[in-house]
């Protein structure tokens, strides 16, 4: 087994995916979240990394790493934003560790991907999606940087890797690739290979899709 440890953050489900808001309520994208959740960390634990951690903002989010079987960290009290609760949780399980930070929109990710990022002889590992967030970044240690999520993450990422003198890859896996933001992003899962538990909750929030029909003649 490998001894990195990976972290996926979590933040409240049903509260997030701003986008999503006008199609989906609260419950759906707590479903959908859930869903997301269970299949990344899968992915990630049948890639090799026994210790997968969900950094939990929230209760609800607690709860349903917990229901996965897996450990939680809490948010701190007055932690604010995603870095600073990946730092508290960081700081709890060592910043002399290897960490994979894993994002939990990636209904996608096969243990491939996950083995992909851990390949390189690097010191930082980061892995774009589409829109220039970082679906994966590994740190060895999770000292060697500190963590710059939000808008084009991936070259904020780089750039503190640079600064820092770091050994520095990049990997561009279709798994990490795309993560969900959008309907769009929520209507193109039906046309690919998903985990299971999306797939399971993918038509309960989609419904039933018109038929296409061919014109004819």
């Amino acid at each position: 087994m490998d001894p990195t440890i990976a972290l996926v953050p979590l933040r409240a489900p049903g509260h997030g995916k701003s986008r999503l808001v006008d199609v989906l309520d609260p419950q759906q994208r707590a479903a959908l979240s859930v869903a997301m959740l269970s299949d990344v960390t899968a992915a990630v634990r049948i890639a090799g990394l026994a210790e997968v951690v969900v950094v939990a903002g929230g209760q609800a989010a607690a709860m349903a790493g917990r229901d996965l079987g897996l450990d939680v960290l809490l948010d701190p009290p007055g932690c604010r934003g995603l870095d600073d609760a990946l730092s508290a949780a960081c700081r709890r399980i060592g910043s002399h560790r290897h960490t994979l930070i894993v994002a939990a929109d990636l209904p996608r990710l096969r243990p491939d991907d996950v083995r992909a990022v851990l390949e390189p002889d690097a010191e930082v590992v980061i892995a774009p999606t589409a829109a220039g967030g970082t679906g994966a970044l590994l740190r060895r240690p999770a000292a060697v940087i500190g963590s710059a999520y939000g808008p084009g993450s991936a070259i904020a990422h780089r750039a503190l890797a640079i600064a820092a003198g770091a050994c520095t890859a990049c990997v561009d896996r279709d798994g990490i690739h795309h993560d969900v933001d959008t309907f769009t992003d929520l209507v193109a899962l039906t046309e690919v290979e998903l985990g299971p538990a999306t797939a399971a909750v993918l038509p309960q929030l989609l419904g039933p899709r018109p038929v296409q029909h061919e014109p004819v003649g």
